[in-house]
């Protein structure tokens, strides 16, 4: 038995998939829909192992509710456009959507900050400012993905092959092959803006105090997807 706070950061299979078995995976593919993914979704348990295709915008999009307090905004590539003076000639306004409530938001928020913090998005700590997201690998290494966000701007990478036969190669996980070019990215995409917490959101370890639990694999496991010439994870708590 581990704590879902440790399997998210550790981004472990088995969890994923009983979660999705007992809140039924019609559930977790009705919640997706709210998120914005319209990418078919096949309503089956590998579906928590990421078995479905998805889009890399609808991914960023549905990503987006968290900083947001859950609510997401139609992706639009166009805010306004002016004139040379700065009249308006046009802008856009997108449809928005109340996906989950502020506080799921939050507390999903502080999840995807102990994956930074010390499971297998770790190496984002590079960034120097707070941040939160989530790795991801498909099967074979054909595809890697680092999802992540700041307060201020929320950014997905994906890398891999459109054939899907094609692999990254041995170890190419979302933590060494799609985290470092976000990085790059958000260093520069960020330059200039202030360091930000994220508002209103409680860290978990203060939190853990209000919820005893008794785990078999303690909050201080390895993570599954550190590669070994990436940063060690920094160790969490224990659980209480």
């Amino acid at each position: 038995m581990i704590t879902l706070r440790r399997a998210l950061a550790g981004s472990r299979n088995v969890p994923a998939v009983k979660l999705a078995e007992k809140i039924g995976i019609n559930t977790v593919v009705d919640m997706a829909r709210r998120f914005g993914v319209t990418s078919p979704l096949p309503p089956y348990l590998p579906l928590a192992l990421g078995s479905a295709d998805l889009r890399l915008l609808e991914h960023v999009s549905a990503f987006t509710a968290f900083p947001n307090d859950g609510i997401r905004i139609d992706p639009h590539m166009i805010r306004r456009v002016t004139t040379y003076e700065g009249a308006l000639l046009e802008e856009a306004h997108p449809e928005v959507h109340d996906v989950v409530s502020p506080d799921v938001a939050r507390t999903m928020t502080a999840m995807l900050e102990e994956v930074v913090q010390f499971g297998t998005g770790v190496q984002a700590k590079q960034l120097g400012r707070p941040s939160a997201g989530k790795t991801g690998t498909t099967q074979d290494y054909t595809d890697a993905w680092y999802m992540g966000f700041t307060p201020q701007i929320t950014t997905g990478v994906w890398v891999g092959y459109d054939d899907k036969a094609i692999s990254l190669g041995k170890k190419e996980t979302g933590a060494r092959a799609a985290l470092p070019i976000w990085l790059e990215y958000m260093q520069g995409a960020l330059a200039g803006m202030p360091v930000l917490d994220f508002p209103n959101v409680t860290p978990l370890e203060q939190q853990a105090g209000e919820h005893r639990v008794i785990v078999d694999t303690p909050d201080t496991a390895p993570t599954e997807d550190e590669p070994p010439d990436r940063p060690q994870a920094g160790k969490p708590p224990a659980p209480r």
